[in-house]
């Protein structure tokens, strides 16, 4: 009988304290998944951010390495080039073009870049997992494509954009949330030379398109120009 009265003598929540707690919960939630979707996202620009940062120095490093070698970039401001970087699931695919001439101009890149009698830059190349660089001596392109993808054996769908001048990568723009070419909305040499970019009109490395974008040197918030 006594446990029969203590059961009797508990008691639990009533309704109306349960819908208060609900409440609670409801507005706890409210505030804080937000935020923590706003960290989320600002820890994968940062990343972003540090993987275009890393891509700009180790192409740094293989120019020097090639220009020791003979075929690394020809110095000074005229010459300059781009590189594209397509990571898929197949390999990775490099393509360069000469910025400092008009398309069509110059024979090979040798207008930009210099060439042994046994090595020099390709228009493009494609490497896969077993790729080497004993197979691919005289082809730079391959070769920086090879060592890039032995550098971030981690990375299997990106996309970049370097801007190489007179031996030097300048700048980067880098996206894992895209394995192919990205030709609008995305950062140019225009943007890097002004630091900033219009972004989505609110957060800094996220494209108007939706795209996490990591930029080195970073590019900052700017404004939309008036129309």
């Amino acid at each position: 009988m006594q446990k029969l009265r203590k059961l009797r003598a508990k008691k639990g929540f009533t309704l109306v304290e349960l819908i208060v707690v609900i409440a609670i919960i409801g507005v706890l939630a409210a505030i804080l998944i937000p935020t923590m979707l706003g960290f989320v996202t600002n820890s994968r620009v940062t990343s972003a951010d540090s993987t275009a940062a890393s891509i700009e120095q180790q192409i740094d490093n293989f120019l020097t390495d090639a220009d020791t070698a003979g075929y690394g970039m020809k110095l000074g401001q005229n010459n300059i080039a781009t590189i594209t970087i397509e990571v898929t699931d197949t390999g990775w695919e490099l393509n360069v073009t000469e910025v400092s001439v008009a398309p069509g101009t110059s024979t090979g890149l040798t207008n930009a870049f210099k060439e042994t009698s046994t090595t020099s830059w390709q228009g493009s190349a494609t490497v896969d997992a077993d790729a080497t660089k004993a197979d691919n001596t005289g082809n730079a392109t391959a070769l920086l494509a090879i060592t890039l993808r032995d550098l971030f054996p981690e990375m299997k769908s990106a996309y970049a954009w370097c801007y190489l001048v007179g031996g030097n990568c300048l700048y980067v723009a880098y996206t894992a949330d895209s394995n192919t070419a990205v030709t609008t909305n995305f950062p140019t040499a225009d943007d890097f030379e002004t630091g900033t970019y219009v972004w989505d009109g609110n957060t800094a490395g996220i494209s108007p398109d939706g795209l996490i974008v990591g930029t080195a040197p970073k590019l900052t918030l700017g404004a939309a120009s008036a129309t």
